[in-house]
């Protein structure tokens, strides 16, 4: 949230299912500055935990990741602890998954994140097994492809596995979505390996900021894993949500379906998907449609069938509109060069087939955070 030219993190609680929010203030301990890319994780025992980006505005910018755990749902935050410290540089794109247990540890939380100007640019991922008190040193995930790699997303499954995609340029200038997996609660990673390619994520919307990257997902139950990523052609105009499917991590990499058309049009551009799986196996993806025409933004969910096995592809049916009413993106936080939608949206999964997504609005005339209650039918 912006405090005057300021950038803090604030939280927002709802106790009966997102009908009603409250707000809770900025974290506490945090002095705004220009923080942001805030991500949410539960445990199975209910506890709520909260990274964020804490940095200054410099120049030169500098930035850690911070993450405050709350035991009771929201109402109130441990003292916030440090995840990955940026040091001379800037930690960005930071996003929370939580993995089962063992017969060690309670459960696993996860951080995978983007450093750069330091001394081990690309993508890292922090662990912790005493329930975010403390984190181990973050560990490389892709030397290699060192910053170009960027837009991290982490995915943890039932059995110990974690899964973090991210996406990095091509030799040619397409880009590559890239992942690598643990079946062992991150002790140990594969190689990087590709998943899905395309020419580009989306194209340049001018004066307005929303860039897009990838999605992940994994069942609850099961091995099932999702990826979803938004691809454009400059040369054709055609916009397309693609989806792949992995049945979890194997030795030298997992195997990943070929990526499934969700989505395909010329008269609209599909930004930001978000990825969901329900507890009957149902694979849900949220994204903002751009109008080409109408210059006018709509939230669509799409729902597949229940996902029978990894290497088949789903079926999905035709979107569901959330929004109520399109929006224009150039109302969105004015930063002084440029109208900043931002980078991600938010998409959770809850029981009684029930979707919730959230997202950037601006139909009151200027950027709310909104959210809605989706019940799909029973398939």
């Amino acid at each position: 949230m912006f405090v005057g030219s300021d950038i803090g993190v604030a939280a927002y609680t709802s106790f009966d299912a997102g009908g009603t929010w409250r707000a809770e203030g900025l974290l506490p301990g945090l002095v705004p500055d220009f923080d942001g890319n805030p991500t949410v994780a539960f445990d199975s025992r209910g506890r709520a935990f909260v990274g964020c980006v804490v940095a200054t505005q410099g120049p030169p910018r500098h930035g850690d990741v911070l993450m405050w755990r709350s035991d009771d749902g929201g109402r109130g935050f441990r003292p916030p602890s440090t995840v990955i410290a940026g040091g001379p540089g800037l930690v960005d794109h930071p996003h929370l998954t939580v993995g089962t247990g063992s017969r060690r540890v309670s459960a696993y939380l996860y951080l995978a994140a983007g450093m750069y100007g330091t001394t081990s640019d690309g993508i890292v991922v922090a662990r912790s097994t005493d329930g975010g008190l403390t984190f181990q040193p973050p560990r490389a995930l892709d030397p290699a492809a060192g910053a170009r790699a960027i837009a991290p997303v982490a995915a943890a499954g039932p059995d110990g596995s974690l899964t973090v995609a991210y996406v990095t340029p091509s030799p040619s200038g397409d880009v590559l979505l890239k992942a690598v997996t643990s079946g062992d609660h991150g002790e140990t990673f594969t190689e990087p390996f590709t998943v899905a390619e395309v020419p580009a994520m989306a194209p340049g919307l001018g004066d307005v900021t929303a860039k897009s990257g990838p999605a992940l997902a994994a069942a609850a139950e099961g091995s099932l894993i999702c990826a979803a990523v938004t691809g454009f052609d400059d040369a054709t105009g055609m916009s397309q949500l693609l989806l792949t499917t992995s049945a979890g991590p194997s030795e030298p990499s997992p195997t990943w379906s070929s990526p499934t058309t969700v989505a395909v049009s010329d008269r609209a551009v599909y930004l930001q998907p978000q990825l969901a799986v329900a507890d009957d196996n149902r694979i849900a993806i949220s994204v903002y449609a751009l109008s080409l025409t109408t210059l006018r933004v709509d939230v669509l969910l799409y729902v597949s069938d229940p996902v029978r096995a990894a290497s088949m592809p789903p079926a999905f049916g035709p979107p569901l509109r959330v929004t109520t009413q399109a929006f224009d993106p150039r109302l969105a936080i004015d930063t002084g060069s440029t109208h900043w939608l931002g980078n991600y949206q938010g998409l959770a999964a809850a029981p009684g087939h029930v979707l919730h997504p959230i997202w950037t609005d601006t139909r009151t005339g200027r950027a709310r955070i909104f959210t809605a209650a989706v019940r799909v039918r029973r398939v």
